[in-house]
């Protein structure tokens, strides 16, 4: 377990100001929402959630450890493993994950899927957010991580990638539309983690090797007790 100081990690890159809101997103937001919501419609495979697979023993073991019971997936697409249609798309577990993880409660958030576009009301022990930040404009991060750490009692679970995606939107984006270091996500999040001190917020960063794209690595950091970020070896589960 390595402990950093946040004095030594280099100053963000990424704007925070929080201009815009959940009732107030920038135009650019309602406008990537619209795409998505087209985006699902094109088959029952787009946007299924399978992403997050291979963290599903990991998030099962944080949420033991922090006896969490209930969970908010935050971005969770179409969310399939937290279905019957699980088997679908992957043989790796033998039940929905509700199940799978032994919780209470399950409540599952996306704007660009209409079947689970409302916005959720009450407080979870556990909010899961993997594979959407980097799909958010720069200038609507600020209150998206707030409103995902709102939402949290006890643990945050977040996975980012860092690199640039093999698709592009319709505008010509790339998929990726923020993309930053490892070190800067970190400075964001543990900047607005000041006002969430209570909470334990893990973070999952996918990196790329420039001349290998199918080579992934991901390092995990943990913030708590700001401004403290530990980086995570991989044997450790705490």
């Amino acid at each position: 377990m390595l402990e950093l100081n946040l004095k030594d990690i280099m100053m963000s890159d990424i704007s925070i100001d929080n201009i815009n809101s959940r009732y107030n997103p920038s135009d650019d937001y309602v406008n990537l929402v619209k795409m998505y919501e087209e985006k699902h419609d094109q088959g029952e495979g787009m946007f299924n959630g399978r992403s997050l697979l291979k963290f599903v023993d990991l998030i099962k073991l944080y949420l033991k450890n922090n006896n969490c019971k209930s969970v908010l997936d935050y971005g969770c697409g179409k969310a399939v493993l937290y279905t019957d249609k699980f088997s679908e798309i992957t043989d790796e577990i033998d039940c929905p994950l509700p199940e799978y993880w032994e919780l209470d409660e399950c409540e599952l958030f996306d704007p660009g899927y209409e079947k689970h576009s409302k916005l959720p009301i009450h407080r979870k022990d556990a909010v899961i957010c993997t594979d959407v930040l980097e799909h958010i404009a720069e200038e609507d991060l600020g209150w998206v991580v707030e409103e995902i750490f709102s939402y949290a009692k006890k643990i945050v679970f977040l996975n980012v990638a860092c690199f640039k995606a093999l698709k592009i939107l319709p505008d010509g984006r790339n998929a990726h539309i923020s993309v930053f270091s490892p070190d800067d996500w970190l400075q964001m999040l543990a900047d607005k983690s000041r006002k969430f001190k209570h909470l334990k917020i893990y973070l999952f960063a996918d990196t790329m090797e420039e001349q290998d794209t199918k080579t992934f690595l991901t390092e995990g950091y943990r913030i708590d007790q700001y401004p403290r970020v530990v980086k995570l070896k991989k044997e450790e589960e705490q």
